[in-house]
Parts: C-alpha cells; structure tokens; sequence
C-alpha cells in the first residue's frame, strides 16, 4: 500500500502523465485558452491522492490523535533525529483592530485550472498557493494577478514519511548549493510570486539548517514565508526571524476533513481565534466541499460574523506595524 502511494503521489505533483498502471489514470481534457494549451486532469484523481496520503500518514497514530481534529496538523510523521535546539523566538506584536481578521490560503494549486479560477472569483483576497512545474501554474498566477489575489509557491519539501512530494522538492541531505538552485528555480517558474510555503514539510522544516538557507534566498527575494506547521518540531519560523524574513504561521487547516460539518467547526474555531487574538490564518485544499463552502459563506461573513477576510499582506502589515 505504502509503495503503491508512494508512485502515486509523485504523479500528484508532476506536469506529465501518472506512471501508473493504465486503469489508474485520470482522463485528460484540453482547455482550450488563447494562445496557450493547457491539459487537465481529472480533478477527483488528486483529490483521492491526497485524501489517501492524508490516511496512511495518520494511521499508525490514530489511537493518539486529540479528540479535537479541527486544528490539527496533516502531517507529522516521526523524525530520524532530535530538531535542533533554539532559543525563544521574539514574537512581534499584533496591535489590535477594530474588526477581527482573517486570511484564507487554498493549497496545492496548479493541476486544476477550474478549480483555480472558482478560487480566484471568490468575493474576498483567498490566497492561492501553486505548486511549482504544474501545468496550470502559469495561467492561473497571472489570472490571479489581473483579480488582484495574492500568489504564493507551495513549495514542497520533505516529509517525515518518506513520501514522494513531487518535482521541485527540497530534500534535508541536499547540500547548500543544490536546495538554492532548486528553490531558484521553482521562484522562477511562474510569476507572479509574492511569498512562499510549504507543502507537507515535516522533516524538513524541522532542520535548522535547510531552513535558514531557504529563508536566505527569500530575504535576497524580499518574500515573506507561511510556515504551514506540518511539524511541531518546525524550525520555519526561527530560521525566518534570523534572516529578517517576514512570516505568519498557519491557524487552522480547514478541511482535514471533508464534510460540510467539519470544515464548518473549523471555520468557526477560526472565527473565535481571530477574535480572541485579532486575526487567525487557515489553510485549505481546492476540495469541492470546501471551494463550496467558502462560496456560501465569504459573501456575508462580515455582516453575519464581524469577521472580515483579509489579504496575506495585510496579515502581516498587522504584525509588523511600527
């Protein structure tokens, strides 16, 4: 099971056809777009995909789990060795407002181009985070730049499980010169790119090291990081603080699971953070349970709740004010 994932997975983040058996393939449909050809994968492939690497990822640590499953992290598989030890990090202060706040990133763009576009037409600035070296990443950045909506690389970097994580990864045994070629290349790969986070993540966020390299070559970009905290042991923010790198950390993940109760619960926890704390950031998937549950409930959220969507670079303008 766990091989059979795995090829599957690295189909999940490659441009090309699934190397899998033929029966297993999603069906391509072109769309067709001025001047450019974009193939199409069935969207429910990718969704099965991740659905299916979320459980086998979770399955051995079910019996641990909290009972509370609305802000807990998809991905925190056990790592070979220790994270390094750090000092406190100074936390900036976020002054209060007048209206609580919330930013919203949907991960794991760039395979579906409809369900890119149903993201970029939602009535608030929902982030759109793309994974590099898809084959509507392009198309879907420069759309999302026209609307006004935040671009950000899903970057994907090692995990915890050893599961394949597609082109582009970031891996810990990679030396300085390799990650920073890598990481170069993924920022040069679509355009616009306003900052970076990661996808899954556990093994590598937890290592200092990689991720001071990694904040140093956003630093030289002027991008801020979103450090999605797949790992307890995360090291992002550290390493972020060190190199002068403006960061948030993730809040809430939306839908880990996928029924309208559910991602409801997490809404609302949300909601209370933001307005216990001033803001809160949630991370989402381009379900369909979920891109409809945002389309129901972002047109009146502030008017019902007094709770109002914010854009990334807002978030952070609240934590960094001077």
């Amino acid at each position: 099971m766990a091989a059979w994932l795995t090829l599957m997975l690295a189909a999940c983040g490659d441009s090309d056809e699934p190397e899998v058996a033929a029966s297993a393939e999603p069906p391509a449909v072109e769309v067709a777009e001025p001047g450019a050809a974009v193939i199409q994968q069935d969207d429910a492939y990718y969704d099965e995909l991740r659905a299916r690497w979320f459980a086998l990822e979770h399955a051995e640590r079910s019996a641990a789990a909290s009972p509370d499953s609305r802000n807990a992290d998809p991905e925190q598989a056990p790592l070979s060795a220790e994270p390094e030890p750090v000092s406190e990090l100074p936390v900036a202060v976020i002054e209060p407002e007048s209206t609580p706040a919330i930013g919203i990133i949907i991960d794991d763009l760039g395979h579906s181009l409809s369900r890119g576009r149903r993201i970029i037409a939602l009535p608030a600035p929902v982030a759109l985070a793309i994974l590099p070296h898809t084959q509507a990443a392009q198309l879907l950045a420069s759309e999302a730049a026209v609307a006004g909506k935040t671009v950000i690389l899903h970057q994907p970097m090692e995990n915890g499980a050893a599961l394949a994580i597609g082109p582009g990864g970031l891996y810990a045994d990679m030396d300085r010169a390799k990650l920073e070629q890598t990481l170069q290349a993924n920022l040069n790969n679509f355009v616009p790119i306003q900052g970076v986070n990661n996808h899954m993540g556990s093994r590598l966020t937890s290592d200092r090291q990689a991720m001071d390299w990694v904040m140093q070559v956003l630093a030289a970009r002027g991008l801020f990081f979103i450090d999605s905290r797949t790992s307890a042991a995360t090291q992002a923010a550290f390493a972020a603080e060190a190199a002068g790198v403006r960061h948030l950390s993730r809040d809430v993940f939306l839908d880990n699971e996928r029924t309208f109760e559910a991602i409801d619960a997490a809404f609302q926890h949300a909601l209370t953070l933001a307005r216990k704390q001033g803001s809160a950031l949630i991370i989402g998937h381009p379900y369909p349970q979920t891109l409809e549950y945002l389309e129901q409930r972002l047109p009146e959220l502030q008017r019902e709740e007094g709770v109002k969507v914010v854009s990334l670079e807002a978030l952070l303008a609240r934590k960094y004010r001077n």
